[in-house]
């Protein structure tokens, strides 16, 4: 039967097929319309990060340990994003492009703080994208040229950058031989006891720092009583200050940290010298305590 003959039947016929003329109509309509709406969509190539690591020249910038948290990622120096490590992300595109990767950490010990850690390059490499497939980058890094060192101590000769200061009463020696609870080859140990309550110690020797660029302490630690880490301030006209800047919460595995001297406010334009500092105190109510240290550095 034809659409004319249909339309020629009663009045509740004639609606009736109205209706489903004007659903089919409307069907047809957004098949179409969809087509529109929702294209089809492009294809991504992926890239996967397992870890970003860090390489040194041992006998000027100490050692490769490394706390790389997460990978900033640039597409042709267009930023892509911050990706928590082990990443697996996708990105658009097709053809060569640059990838850029930088080494994000921890800064202060709090993980809502999180930077590319600037004192590191960037890893750079070229990348054909293929659409549906998966590409593994393993970034290394280094420390940017022309970066210096005020005071480096790795605690693997018996020849310490550090010394006690007059409030000091636990001393700070190496490791033996061998010794499992060392980090790499020796560390430094100070046991805390009734007879020597307080460890500090402090860099042999006073340097400068600037006021332009950021300024980094890193350090390896393990530690069953609070560290602190701070700064003996020479300022201009005489006189010593000294400033706590951030205190390392016990830990009984190794750890390592990025601290931030400058934005901690440990870094002024009146100062002439500085010295960094270590302070620890027995807690009242245990014979003895322990605090390892290793890869003490400062960094700018």
């Amino acid at each position: 039967m034809y659409w004319h003959e249909l339309l020629s039947c009663n009045s509740i016929s004639r609606s009736r097929i109205r209706l489903i003329l004007f659903i089919l109509s409307g069907v047809s309509w957004l098949s179409v319309s969809c087509n529109f709406i929702n294209p089809d969509e492009p294809v991504p190539a992926y890239l996967r990060i397992d870890s970003v690591s860090l390489q040194t020249d041992y006998n000027t910038q100490g050692s490769s340990s490394a706390h790389i948290t997460d990978a900033w990622v640039f597409v042709d120096n267009k930023f892509l994003g911050a990706f928590p490590l082990t990443a697996v992300f996708p990105v658009l595109g097709e053809g060569k492009h640059t990838i850029s990767v930088r080494a994000g950490i921890i800064v202060n010990g709090m993980s809502s703080n999180r930077a590319a850690y600037p004192k590191y390059t960037s890893f750079e490499t070229q990348w054909v994208m293929k659409p549906d497939s998966t590409t593994t980058l393993e970034p290394v890094v280094t420390y940017n040229p022309g970066t210096v060192f005020p005071l480096l101590e790795d605690f693997d000769d018996a020849s310490l950058a550090l010394e006690n200061t007059s409030t000091g009463t636990a001393s700070l020696n190496l490791t033996v031989p061998n010794d499992p609870e060392s980090f790499e080859n020796y560390s430094g140990v100070a046991i805390l006891d009734d007879n020597h309550p307080v460890f500090e110690v402090a860099s042999s020797d006073t340097f400068a720092l600037p006021v332009s660029v950021p300024v980094f302490a890193e350090l390896n630690y393990k530690n069953e009583c609070e560290i602190t880490v701070g700064l003996f301030i020479s300022v201009a006209g005489g006189g010593v200050v000294k400033m706590p800047l951030l205190n390392l919460r016990t830990s009984s595995v190794w750890k390592k940290i990025y601290i931030n001297l400058s934005d901690l406010g440990g870094v002024t334009a009146n100062a002439v010298a500085y010295k960094i500092y270590l302070h620890a105190e027995k807690p009242a109510g245990i014979a003895s305590t322990t605090v390892y240290l290793d890869n003490f550095k400062v960094v700018y």
